[in-house]
């Protein structure tokens, strides 16, 4: 196998098994939320048993210490110590009078009296860590096995002095069984109490990771609705602000794109209208022109009058070609200017670019015997392309005049309204019908297909016009009536 294709396969199988390990958001936040608790709650519950333990170990000291030192005056008598029946009597008076452990030990180690067993049959205490304490002269404690009575005990020893000079040790002891049983019923108390609050930590901590990955949750499928084209259900904001900011990021992310497809669309379609518009007007006169050619050739080159009549034919279509070829140029370069703004723009006075228009079609209107009618002040100034400008303008008059009926007039007007210059081209012809006026301004687009060729329109004047007042950020709109003309109307912005 080759060793890229090996490659390759070792790449896969690896991403394979990095999707296989992937897990849900919230199975990565849920265990560590709830470990974190659980360990915490541990931590309290060690900490309180210890407490506990410590506090009841340290009140039955204290207790031990406070009745050590209430019948230490039991044994104040010197003559006692020379008595060790009546010690060791004394001893399991008070130990079972007062449910514990009493033992009476001297100075040097041997037990003179105690509560549970015979004197003379116990072991030496001297190495008794609390009754090294107790001779020292401070008070001894100690927690350990009894190896006489094999249970747990709890030992308080103080010193007993006569004349300042230590002469044996008073040991109190209890059993730490019960403070044992007490404890364990306190920590049971204390795990069940654990349980509960772990159960609802648990179930708060569900909720919680429940709530940060359901939004995220929410996003990735509305993701998938976007790359799948669904541009139109938008995701629903959560509350979280960072989250949400994400939210209103997709959210603005796939108007945007569903705004561009539209326009992408529109662009398509209005390109395929475009090459369906030009291919019919191209192919009417070029069929005409072949026609005209092919008879020509078939002889009507022999009859001089057919001969003339097809030739005019062939120029009077090719005029039509190069106009058509002519305005599809204009389109093209306003609308190329108009992206690119390379375009120079200077202050100009209105009422120069409209005298120059009607110098252009001055003749057009004196063949139909129109008077073009101009009406604007001299201090009307626009910033402006004049060509350019001059171009939609001629547009306008050249349509009104050609539009209007023979001996009536074509009306121009420019004022200021507000923060636009107005500049109003009014004709007295056939008008046009409100169905067609939201399409007027479209490429190739006509009202009556076969008067507008008769009368030499390419479709594409109002469409030039359009792109050029946009080109200079203005607006141009239409009104007009059946039999009572039209008026078009161009606003162009005061800078």
């Amino acid at each position: 196998m080759p060793v890229n294709t090996l490659r390759l396969f070792e790449e896969s199988d690896t991403g394979l098994k990095n999707n296989m390990k992937k897990k849900k958001l919230i199975w990565q936040i849920y265990p560590s939320y709830l470990l974190i608790t659980l360990l915490s709650l541990l931590a309290v519950v060690w900490y309180a048993s210890n407490s506990f333990e410590e506090f009841f170990f340290e009140q039955t000291a204290s207790d031990l210490r406070s009745r050590a030192n209430l019948i230490e005056s039991q044994f104040s008598d010197q003559q006692i110590f020379s008595n060790p029946a009546l010690v060791d009597a004394l001893c399991k008076e008070l130990g079972h009078a007062g449910g514990m452990r009493v033992t009476v030990i001297l100075s040097n180690g041997k037990v003179l009296g105690d509560t549970e067993k015979d004197p003379e049959t116990m072991d030496d205490h001297a190495n008794r860590p609390e009754i090294i304490d107790a001779l020292s002269g401070k008070m001894g404690t100690s927690i350990r096995e009894s190896s006489t009575l094999s249970k747990k005990m709890m030992y308080v020893a103080i010193p007993v002095s006569r004349d300042g000079i230590t002469v044996g040790v008073l040991r109190i002891s209890v059993p730490v069984t019960q403070i044992g049983k007490t404890l364990n019923s306190i920590q049971f108390r204390i795990f069940l109490q654990w349980g509960f609050i772990a159960a609802i930590a648990a179930a708060i901590s569900l909720f919680i990771a429940r709530r940060i990955s359901r939004p995220l949750e929410e996003m990735r499928k509305g993701a998938e609705r976007f790359a799948q084209g669904d541009l139109t259900h938008l995701l629903s904001i959560p509350q979280s602000e960072e989250i949400g900011e994400l939210a209103e990021t997709l959210n603005q992310m796939a108007l945007l794109l569903n705004e561009r497809m539209e326009t992408v669309v529109s662009l398509e379609n209005i390109r395929k209208d475009f090459v369906a518009n030009v291919s019919h007007e191209l192919k009417t006169p070029i069929t005409s022109i072949k026609g005209s050619v092919e008879t020509l050739l078939d002889g009507a080159l022999d009859h001089r009058e057919d001969a003339h009549r097809f030739l005019q034919i062939i120029a009077r279509h090719t005029d039509r070609l190069n106009a058509i070829i002519d305005d599809l140029l204009t389109l093209a370069r306003v609308e190329q200017n108009q992206e690119k703004v390379k375009l120079v723009f200077k202050e100009t006075a209105v009422k120069k670019i409209l005298l120059m228009a009607v110098e252009d079609c001055i003749q057009q209107a004196a063949e139909k015997n129109i008077e073009v009618i101009l009406n604007c002040r001299e201090e009307l100034i626009v910033s402006a392309n004049a060509p350019l400008l001059q171009q939609a303008f001629v547009n306008l008059i050249s349509n009104a005049v050609k539009y209007s009926p023979s001996a009536s007039e074509v009306e121009i007007a420019a004022e200021r309204v507000d923060q636009f210059i107005l500049i109003q081209v009014r004709d007295h012809g056939c008008g046009i019908s409100a169905s067609h006026l939201p399409r007027l301004f479209e490429r190739f687009y006509r009202v009556d297909p076969a008067r507008s060729r008769h009368l030499g329109g390419t479709g594409l004047g109002l469409a030039i016009v359009k792109h050029i007042v946009q080109t200079h950020q203005g607006k141009v709109e239409v009104e007009s009536q059946l039999e009572k003309g039209s008026t078009f109307s161009i606003y162009l912005p005061v800078f």
